[in-house]
């Protein structure tokens, strides 16, 4: 074939094939316009620690064309900030007072996307004699009467926390009550019983400590990983971002974390 003749044919041939390779990009870039804006939401730090966010906020990107703007707070926090309409969305672990703010109108959109264990921990010596029990109420009771009798320690979650408030159905209030603290002297040397979750526990389990994981896998001991949109902000990133997280790439982030969380939709 004369060299005049070729040359067309080589660059047609070449506008081919980068079209090939550009057609793709082009539709990657088509399939990320963002169709609505950011949206603030406020997160549990557990959420942050485990790096489920992290995961989130890369699939987000990629399909969203954004990521949502992260503010880390406690669960209690979370929902408040909800219920004053200061974050557009919240991502935070089941709780009476996400109950209460459904109820009322204040958030809406509320979905579960995922659970996390939780574990019931104490010394190896087992000071409380819970070995036998399979029930975390009749654990936990007998958990706050060893440390009645100061026969051993209790240490209870942080107050306003979800797993405050777990403690407090599973004991119905008893563990949120001041309890007396006088432990005999080899309770005291001894590791306190306490909740953690299991995200918790596989991220950063307490150092210096000899615990055992004493209950575990019982139905009633688990929290929720929720999200909510706020009705005083109404952002249609916020309802966005919720239906994005039940979609099998959000879902699948969710599964790569396990055990720490389990997706809801497995």
């Amino acid at each position: 074939m004369p060299e005049l003749a070729r040359r067309p044919f080589l660059q047609l041939s070449l506008s081919g094939a980068l079209g090939l390779c550009v057609a793709p990009a082009a539709l990657a870039r088509e399939r990320v316009v963002a169709r609505a804006d950011s949206p603030l939401v406020g997160v549990d730090p557990l959420f942050i620690s485990t790096g489920l966010t992290g995961r989130w906020q890369s699939a987000m990107k990629q399909d969203l064309g954004w990521s949502a703007r992260w503010s880390a707070m406690d669960t209690s926090e979370v929902l408040q900030q909800l219920e004053q309409g200061q974050v557009d969305a919240g991502l935070f672990l089941s709780h009476p007072k996400a109950d209460e703010l459904d109820k009322q109108g204040l958030i809406y959109n509320r979905v579960t996307l995922a659970r996390t264990d939780v574990l019931l921990l104490g010394p190896v010596d087992d000071l409380a004699g819970i070995h036998s029990e399979s029930d975390p109420a009749r654990a936990l009771a007998q958990v706050l009467a060893a440390h009645n009798a100061g026969a051993a320690r209790w240490q209870p979650p942080p107050a306003g926390s979800a797993l405050a408030a777990l403690a407090d159905q599973l004991t119905k209030g008893q563990a949120g009550k001041g309890l007396p603290g006088n432990a005999n002297k080899a309770a005291q040397n001894a590791p306190a019983y306490r909740l953690m979750t299991r995200a918790q526990w596989l991220k950063a389990p307490p150092k210096g400590e000899r615990l055992k994981v004493w209950l575990a896998d019982a139905p009633a001991m688990s929290l929720q990983a929720q999200i909510a949109s706020s009705f005083r902000a109404r952002h249609a990133g916020a309802k966005l971002l919720t239906t994005w997280l039940q979609w099998p790439l959000a879902q699948n982030a969710i599964k790569s974390t396990r055990p720490a969380w389990q997706a809801m939709k497995e």
